[in-house]
């Protein structure tokens, strides 16, 4: 009797084909482009004076000669880019189309002018890219406040899943100075829940953040509860509200009570930043006379603005 053990059978089941890695030209196909750049699988046929000019890494890249047994493509040398297909197509884009109108751009193309300008030395789409960070989350507590009341320089704000794509584009840029106010609308728009479990964008994907991100919010967000906490003080006691010179402390304290309880309803599932940062609520003048109101103005404005000063100490920033 043979000890040999009977040979295995092999399987039958069809092994899914390998994707596909033929190259796809793009739509920027320029006629008299001499080079070929391509990122992921597809290829994008420019002018290398065009990258050389906005470029200083690819003014030296391109300065060196290349081999003469190097591929080509219609005679065009061939570069590869480790960078997305999507963010190059949107730069160049950006490049060979400078007088379209660029009032507002939509945050993939922002995204990929700061991540590509800053990789490859692009002066002038990093700096179109951080200009409009700053002028939509600035560093400045007046231009925070009117903020709403402008245009907007990035479309994409209604868009679900925004500010968590935001926040990850800071930290990945190194975009300290933004991320506070931006963190702010991140938890402002989304429980602790939904940021930890991932965002549904508008178009089905979803966003998540990383899990030191994560912690950053979660940790956040318990500092400015507590920080909001002194902000509304002043709807506690009586040490504000009713000031000394109140003609009329029964109706004002009554009236406190009818603010106090507004504010805990539409504070009760999320945070509300206006309760940190915002102005006076003009609702809360009628309610209240002449010096007392006054008096819890002067103390939520010495609050908010504090509250301002502190709000990168809350994301853990100098």
């Amino acid at each position: 009797m043979s000890d040999t053990p009977p040979a295995k059978r092999k399987r039958t089941t069809d092994s899914s084909p390998d994707p596909d890695t033929t190259p796809v030209r793009s739509k920027i196909w320029m006629p008299y482009g001499d080079i070929i750049l391509q990122a992921e699988f597809t290829q994008f046929r420019v002018n290398r004076d065009v990258l050389a000019q906005n470029s200083s890494v690819f003014a030296d890249m391109l300065s060196v000669p290349l081999p003469p047994d190097e591929p080509t493509v219609e005679g065009c040398p061939i570069v590869r880019v480790t960078d997305t297909a999507e963010d190059w197509k949107l730069l160049l884009d950006v490049l060979y189309h400078p007088f379209q109108d660029s009032a507002s751009r939509p945050f993939a193309v922002v995204a990929a002018m700061l991540r590509l300008g800053s990789k490859y030395d692009i002066p002038q789409a990093r700096n179109d890219a951080l200009s409009r960070l700053h002028f939509e989350y600035p560093a400045d507590l007046r231009a925070w406040h009117i903020s709403n009341a402008r245009l907007t320089k990035i479309a994409a704000h209604q868009l679900e899943g925004f500010y968590p794509d935001l926040l990850n584009l800071l930290y990945e840029c190194g975009i300290d100075s933004c991320i506070p106010t931006a963190g702010l609308h991140c938890l402002n728009s989304y429980t602790l829940d939904a940021l930890f479990t991932g965002v549904q964008r508008h178009d089905g994907t979803s966003v998540t953040l990383s899990n030191a991100n994560k912690l950053t919010l979660a940790v956040a967000l318990e500092r400015i509860l507590l920080f909001q906490k002194s902000t509304l003080r002043w709807l506690d006691g009586n040490a504000v509200v009713p000031h000394k010179s109140c003609k009329s402390s029964t109706t004002c304290t009554r009236e406190k009570i009818v603010i106090n309880h507004m504010v805990t309803w539409e504070t009760k599932e999320r945070l509300d930043s206006s309760f940190l940062l915002g102005e006076w609520d003009s609702s809360w003048s009628n309610r209240l006379c002449d010096v007392c109101e006054l008096a819890a103005r002067e103390y939520t404005d010495v609050s908010v603005q504090k509250g301002w000063e502190l709000l990168p100490t809350f994301f853990g920033l100098p």
